[in-house]
């Protein structure tokens, strides 16, 4: 890790409404990721908007060496009650740069001094997600973000922060070279060896939109297919269980939240992905090869991570392809274990924590 001595510690503020502590989503898992790392290299804040446990910041800097405060443990505020208490808690306190997370909370941009380095860490495009919504018939579930307000937005901050290549060439032919940082979700390579029978399909996920339609569309469209030919079970993890309807369903098991997710991936011998819509990368997916197990993807679900396809992952979009791809890896020990191995070559390669944050390190450096 390349960070400057103690004596030259930059210092830098973390603002977000995210209860990342929970890790029960992609991006609760990123923003642990990045104070992790930070909390490394730098002087760390992390202002939490809250509501959060009593005892909360206590835990977190057990938990990392930085500073945790929380603007309400109790209630909801509104953006102006959220702002006045950070201007309060930043007054006599210097920071060299502030990191928002997301773009919904730039308003707490009214309530900083001017002269500091402001870096969005903007995880997806809402602008692409709104019209990827949109294109499934979703419009309206989240919030909408034209591309010309998203840009305006961007053009405040002196960086913004994105988590893969065709968002960072989005970012950049809407800026101009230079503002755009390309920061991938960081993880570490885990051996868990292919095993010689498959038995168990792991599905892992939110609740978000994307998710839901994923395993809904592959349950209905996939899993009879599969379930009739092969002695497996889909395992389902995380909060999307809740509200599945598997009425009917064989060999399907809703598993909900699991804390230890290496138990997830110990137990798992193929994972799915089937997302159809969204945005961004998919931090499951890099999750999934980190542990080397055999991940079948669609194309959406491949965005950030293309250059693995067919050699660390296999694609499908269709359902007829989606099940001869999982019955190719059902069938076939050998593509099992050259996927796993491809697989942790191409996390290695690619999604070292060093590698993912060395531009945010180049800009808060510089």
């Amino acid at each position: 890790m390349r960070c400057l001595t103690e004596s030259k510690l930059k210092k830098v503020l973390i603002v977000t409404d995210v209860n990342f502590w929970e890790k029960s989503s992609g991006h609760r898992m990123r923003i642990s990721a990045l104070i992790t790392y930070l909390a490394q290299c730098v002087q760390l804040t992390v202002v939490s908007t809250g509501p959060a446990p009593a005892n909360i910041e206590m835990l977190l800097g057990d938990d990392f060496k930085a500073e945790f405060f929380v603007l309400e443990k109790i209630k909801y505020l509104n953006s102006n009650g959220y702002g006045r208490r950070l201007k309060t808690f930043l007054k006599d306190k210097k920071f060299d740069t502030i990191i928002i997370e997301y773009i919904h909370s730039s308003y707490f941009l009214n309530f900083l001094v001017d002269d500091v380095k402001l870096i969005l860490d903007a995880h997806d495009i809402i602008s692409i997600r709104t019209d990827e919504f949109r294109r499934f018939n979703y419009a309206g579930a989240l919030y909408e973000m034209p591309r010309e307000a998203e840009t305006e937005i961007f053009n405040v901050y002196d960086n913004v922060m994105i988590l893969c290549q065709p968002d960072f060439d989005e970012v950049t032919a809407m800026l101009g070279p230079g503002k755009a940082l390309l920061c991938p979700h960081p993880v570490q390579p885990r051996r868990h060896p292919a095993r010689e029978e498959v038995k168990n399909i792991a599905f892992i996920a939110s609740a978000y939109l994307p998710n839901r339609d994923a395993i809904n569309w592959f349950i209905a469209n996939c899993w009879p297919s599969i379930s009739v030919k092969y002695n497996v079970q889909l395992s389902i993890y995380g909060t999307v269980c809740f509200g599945l309807d598997l009425h009917g369903q064989q060999q399907i098991a809703c598993k909900g939240f699991v804390v230890d997710t290496d138990r997830i991936y110990e137990e798992a011998d193929i994972v799915v992905n089937p997302v159809r819509f969204g945005a961004g990368l998919k931090i499951k997916n890099v999750e999934a090869l980190a542990h080397g197990l055999p991940l079948v993807t669609t194309t959406h679900g491949a965005r950030g991570i293309e250059t693995g396809i067919n050699t660390a992952f296999l694609v499908a979009n269709e359902a007829d392809d989606f099940v001869q791809s999982i019955c190719a890896v059902i069938e076939g020990v050998k593509l099992r274990k050259r996927l796993n191995k491809n697989a942790h070559k191409f996390i290695k390669d690619n999604f070292s924590p060093e590698k993912c944050f060395e531009p945010l390190m180049q800009a808060i450096n510089f």
